[in-house]
């Protein structure tokens, strides 16, 4: 099944992403956060060795046992040393045969830690038939493709809430870049601008992008859904809408409806396929998403 160029018409991405979905090629057969079919999906694990975070959302509060995703879902009881994830993570592939893919999702940025890369470097040659994985915000996306495929990564997940300026500086607190922090519309810009750039070069590179938006009410319900278009245009193949748990500065924001979650879903269904089985999973588990997770 051949790639559609980068760049091209939007709706010869949807197609090829249909076609990889109904052909069930991976991620769509087998990983636990793309696939529809749950009756034949892998374990994964996630290895929580990233501490640091360049980024401040205005839905987490930057505890340790809190991730730049959200609060709970992403939380981990602690981070691990690479040699104490690697330790685990080869501990549980000979424990449990269904354990296929290899993650890095937090509870910080993986990709602001060096320990990320030295954890996946070293599973990837300690155990080379692995498929790895890793969860980001997307800031430092475009300047990791080429290192991340070394490491054997085929999925990336980028947190991507937000496609205007106006409605990501209502996301990000502020934005970390080169040493120096962003507020307001500067961030704004300078965050959807490294996103968008970072999975399409991770497209280029041959990766799996998938997007997960958290769904703010009052904030970015439309903006969710132009949103869900560029995503569609850059060569991103499944888009993950899932609901706010309110904390840090949106503690006191009521999370959406059920009904509001699925009227989203069913409007960006019209740009990008989406996925519907999301556990918000922690950065400390081992196991398939709502079946069988173990914390670490």
């Amino acid at each position: 099944m051949q790639r559609p160029q980068h760049g091209g018409p939007a709706a010869s991405y949807g197609v090829y992403c249909d076609m990889l979905a109904t052909s069930q090629r991976y991620p769509f057969d087998r990983h636990p956060c793309w696939s529809d079919d749950r009756r034949s999906v892998w374990a994964r694990i996630h290895l929580p060795v990233a501490r640091r975070c360049n980024v401040k959302c205005t839905y987490c509060d930057h505890n340790q046992d809190s991730a730049c995703h959200i609060p709970r879902p992403g939380r981990a009881a602690r981070v691990m040393t690479p040699e104490e994830a690697v330790e685990r993570a080869l501990k549980e592939i000979r424990a449990r045969p269904d354990l296929r893919i290899v993650a890095v999702a937090g509870p910080g940025e993986p990709l602001a830690n060096p320990e990320t890369f030295e954890t996946l470097g070293r599973l990837h040659a300690l155990a080379p038939t692995m498929k790895g994985c890793i969860s980001t915000n997307g800031l430092a996306l475009e300047e990791n493709v080429e290192r991340l495929v070394g490491l054997g990564v085929e999925t990336v997940t980028v947190s991507m809430s937000a496609l205007s300026p106006g409605v990501a500086a209502h996301v990000y607190e502020w934005v970390t870049v080169g040493g120096q922090r962003l507020r307001g519309l500067r961030a704004g810009r300078e965050m959807v601008r490294r996103q968008l750039r970072g999975m399409g070069r991770a497209v280029t590179a041959g990766l799996h992008v998938k997007v997960n938006s958290v769904l703010i009410p009052g904030v970015n319900e439309a903006d969710i859904v132009l949103l869900a278009a560029r995503l569609a245009e850059v060569g991103v193949c499944l888009h993950n809408v899932i609901p706010l748990v309110p904390c840090g500065s949106l503690a006191d924001r009521v999370p959406p409806t059920g009904q509001e979650l699925q009227r989203i879903r069913a409007l960006c269904a019209r740009y990008v396929r989406q996925f519907h089985h999301c556990a918000q999973c922690r950065s400390d588990v081992v196991g398939v998403p709502g079946a069988s997770d173990t914390v670490l």
